[in-house]
This record gives structure tokens, C-alpha cells and sequence, in this order.
């Protein structure tokens, strides 16, 4: 049996830097795949700085990262057990889905559902198939409410797929200020 570790916090608090020191840890004991699965996507300037710094990072590391870009569909690479997956980050996974099915009128939620189910059984296969698994996620409900539609709809659903990791994680940590505390 796998692992999933949910790492969660602010934005610049720290959780990526956190997530890749746990997952070469990780590696160092079993010397297995290492992978980092990326859901960024390099729409301006700014996104595309932290696209490098994390990629700089990782090289850094001297590790044998293997990057997979997850925009919106889900790997297809087959990880084996004790592999390390980091997916750095499900809120900007969420995201794009959401700006992928934006122009979708009538079936918009079922088509949203279909890939939050499609998360959510390749991750209980994963840890099934004895994967190590780190899922990063921007924490964003402590903000002050939206009134807008998308918005609101985009926090329903991350809220949602956060409480559903936390039920099937082994391990969740909340990162502040580069101050990390374990939740469960």
C-alpha cells in the first residue's frame, strides 16, 4: 500500500520547497521513480518565473526528476510501487479545468465532476499500487468570500476535493511563513 501526503498553504509559504525536500527523502530511502507532475501553465510572465524557479529548484536537488505536464487530463504514465509522484498544484489543476470547460453551457458541471472522479480514482490506484504521493494545493477558502459565480463555484469545488484528500491521506502539513504544522 502506497502513501498520500496533502501539503497545503498560502501562496510563497513555502509548501513546494516542503514537498520536494519530502520527496527526496522519499527517494533517498528507496532510490525509485521520482516525478513531478506540473499543472502550470506559462500564460505571463510572472507564471512563467515560477515555472523555472521551480524548475531550478528541482535541479538543484541533483535528483532524476521526471516532470509530466498535468494541465488538465491525468497522466497516462504508469507509476510502480514506492515511485514518488509530487503534483505541484491541484488548485492550479482546478483551475484549468475550470477555464477548459468555461465555455461549456448545459453540461459544464458533469464534465467537471467527470474529471474530479478521474483525480480522485487515479489517486486511490496510485496508493493502491503502493506510490508515494504528495499533492501540493494553494489554500485560498481562508479568503474573504466572492461574489462571483466562478469564484464561488471554484471554491465549492476545491473545498470539496480538499476534504476528500484529507479523508484518504496518510499525512496533511499547513505551511505558513515557511513555518510547516502537521494536521493529521
Amino acid at each position: 500500500m502506497g502513501k498520500i501526503i496533502f501539503i497545503t498553504g498560502g501562496v510563497r509559504s513555502g509548501k513546494s520547497s516542503f514537498a520536494e525536500s519530502v520527496a527526496v527523502k522519499f527517494f533517498e530511502q528507496n532510490q525509485k521513480g521520482l516525478y513531478y507532475l506540473a499543472s502550470g501553465v506559462p500564460f505571463d510572465e510572472e507564471m512563467k518565473r515560477r515555472i523555472v524557479r521551480h524548475q531550478k529548484d528541482r535541479e538543484r536537488s541533483k535528483k532524476p526528476w521526471y516532470t509530466i505536464d498535468v494541465i488538465d487530463e491525468l497522466p497516462v504514465q504508469s507509476f510502480h510501487e514506492n515511485d514518488i509522484v509530487l503534483w505541484d498544484c491541484i488548485t492550479t489543476w482546478l483551475n484549468n479545468i475550470l477555464y477548459k470547460t468555461e465555455h461549456l453551457k448545459e453540461d459544464r458541471l458533469h464534465k467537471i465532476h467527470q474529471w474530479i472522479n478521474q483525480f480522485q480514482q487515479a489517486i486511490t490506484q496510485w496508493k493502491e499500487n503502493g506510490v508515494i504521493i504528495l499533492i501540493v494545493s494553494n489554500e485560498v477558502l481562508d479568503e474573504v468570500p466572492s461574489s462571483f459565480q466562478e469564484v464561488q463555484l471554484y471554491r465549492k469545488l476545491l473545498g470539496t476535493l480538499h476534504q476528500w484528500i484529507v479523508s484518504i491521506c496518510d499525512e496533511a502539513y499547513e505551511l505558513d511563513y515557511g513555518i510547516c504544522v502537521r494536521r493529521k
